[in-house]
């Protein structure tokens, strides 16, 4: 059983000790309970992971099941860095695949979910994580297409993760894009894609729609 045993070390020192941790557990076969607030260490450590808030469980499975299909808006906010990029929207249509809603400045957005249990008018919200929102192409699928107003980029080396607000929306969001890709600045308006079937769809009480698309 392990208490947060990383804390207090350095991020090089992190790495070589997850490397160990894992090591070890791999040649004991023993079961291991490793408590920790470290997303990093729970995807890369885990087996299984249970998601804990305010003392209860909201989610238990494998790391990247819980990264790609959250249960719930608790537990999509809470894996992956940066957090998932969450929009409140309302909802305009429903068919057999997917839901059709409407955010912030007015664009609509496709999300291929079983909508059933939602009605026309609900409001939802829609989730994207920062890796799967792209910038459209030539030969790009229209549709699912959102303006944002660029206010950070964050240079990584390999990657850049550009912040951005869409209009009449309080939260901004996060687009992780190559670093060679990144040809913007400070200001620029910038469009971007949502495929719909990377999106996910959460109700009113933040449950998650069930995905047909699973990554």
């Amino acid at each position: 059983f392990a208490l947060e045993p990383l804390s207090n070390l350095d991020a090089s020192l992190r790495v070589q000790m997850r490397i160990e941790l894992s090591r070890l557990h791999q040649e004991l076969k023993t079961t291991m309970i490793y408590v920790t607030h470290d997303q990093v260490e729970a995807m890369t450590l885990g087996q299984r992971i249970a998601v804990f808030n305010a003392g209860r469980i909201e989610q238990v499975g494998a790391p990247l099941a819980l990264y790609e299909n959250p249960g719930n808006l608790f537990v999509a906010g809470f894996l992956g860095t940066p957090k998932m990029n969450l929009l409140t929207a309302q909802v305009i249509g429903i068919s057999a695949h997917s839901v059709i809603v409407r955010v912030a400045d007015g664009s609509e957005l496709a999300v291929e979910v079983d909508g059933q249990s939602l009605r026309i008018a609900d409001q939802v919200t829609v989730g994207c994580r920062a890796e799967h929102v792209l910038l459209p192409r030539a030969d790009s699928v229209p549709g699912n297409t959102l303006s944002l107003k660029v206010n950070f980029i964050e240079h990584l080396g390999d990657a850049s993760i550009v912040y951005a607000n869409l209009d009449k929306e309080l939260s901004t969001l996060a687009v992780k894009l190559t670093s060679d890709a990144v040809s913007m600045n400070t200001g620029s308006i910038i469009k971007v894609q949502l495929p719909a079937g990377r999106c996910h769809l959460f109700d009113l009480h933040g449950k998650a729609c069930v995905r047909f698309t699973l990554a």
